[in-house]
């Protein structure tokens, strides 16, 4: 019987997981290798699906990121096709870290309607018209 050890959509997903959650908590791949005691190479492989992580490392790595562990399987449903989710950019990203911290639920909407219109290439009209 031959093992043959490589890395599959899961190992995609949950790499994709740690990278997004990593991200949204401003955490560098150096503080997070740091942390749980892995090279800044082995969590960048491990986000990039390249390598798997171990069930002790995913621990760790929640804890370092103060996180729950389901929130590593997101996107993973055995029972249906895994799709990986498209990776964000670093500026969408820390969009989304700063957005829920905005108080204000009027400014919030207004936001979200300004990039809505900006990303369907429509024009804002100034002030003046």
């Amino acid at each position: 019987m031959t093992y043959e050890k490589s890395t599959n959509d899961i190992d995609l997903i949950i790499g994709a997981n740690i990278h997004r959650i990593r991200v949204l908590a401003g955490v560098s791949r150096r503080g997070l290798g740091n942390a749980v005691g892995l090279s800044f190479s082995q969590i960048k492989k491990c986000e990039d699906g390249q390598r798997r992580i171990s069930a002790s490392s995913i621990v760790a790595v929640a804890k370092a990121l103060n996180c729950s562990l389901d929130q590593f399987w997101k996107g993973v449903d055995p029972a249906e096709t895994m799709v990986v989710l498209p990776a964000q950019s670093e500026d969408a990203i820390t969009v989304s870290r700063n957005f829920d911290r905005i108080p204000s639920p009027a400014h919030r909407e207004a936001i979200a309607e300004l990039i809505a219109t900006l990303a369907a290439g429509g024009a804002l009209k100034s002030a003046a018209e």
